[in-house]
């Protein structure tokens, strides 16, 4: 094999390993705590004194991962254009 050849051919096989892995992330857990509130859902009034609902995640503490929303945009556009 080519010297050269071998280390592309790793981090092809690397960057497709890691790319797989978060895929599979976003679909077995499509959601990952707000980083906002710190998945509290709430955050602290300025005063200090009251909580309010994360404007962000909507007082759920969880916001949709980047591929996920990824994904969905790309099925919603393969559903609206098959109908």
């Amino acid at each position: 094999m080519d010297p050269h050849l071998t280390p592309a051919i790793t981090l092809t096989v690397a960057a497709l390993a890691v790319t797989l892995c978060y895929a599979l992330g976003c679909w077995i857990w499509p959601f990952k705590a707000c980083r906002k509130c710190h998945g509290l859902g709430k955050k602290r009034s300025p005063s200090g004194r009251a909580f309010r609902l994360c404007r962000r995640c909507d007082g759920t503490g969880r916001r949709l991962r980047a591929g996920r929303w990824i994904y969905n945009q790309l099925a919603r556009r393969r559903r609206d254009g098959t109908r």
